[in-house]
């Protein structure tokens, strides 16, 4: 009798600790909208030779710097000036 209880208890073990590992797999962690927003921001790339376009003027005489304030490092945009 004893047996049988041991076997069913080793059995049952078996399977809880089966099953807690099926559901922490299934488990996702998801972002926020508001995280994947930044995320994607950040993953933009600042300071891309797009910004020298959209920013600057082309003229061979000038370097334009794009700076992003608040400490931020900005880009220079060489044979370029301000608009």
């Amino acid at each position: 009798m004893k047996k049988k209880i041991l076997k069913a208890t080793i059995v049952a073990s078996f399977a809880l600790i089966a099953g807690m590992n099926v559901y922490n797999a299934q488990k996702s962690d998801v972002m926020s909208e508001l995280a994947l927003a930044n995320v994607e921001a950040l993953a933009s790339g600042e300071g891309s030779i797009s910004d020298c376009e959209t920013y600057c003027k082309s003229d061979s005489r000038y370097d334009c710097i794009i700076s992003w304030g608040d400490g931020i490092e900005g880009i220079t945009c060489t044979d370029h000036r301000k608009k």
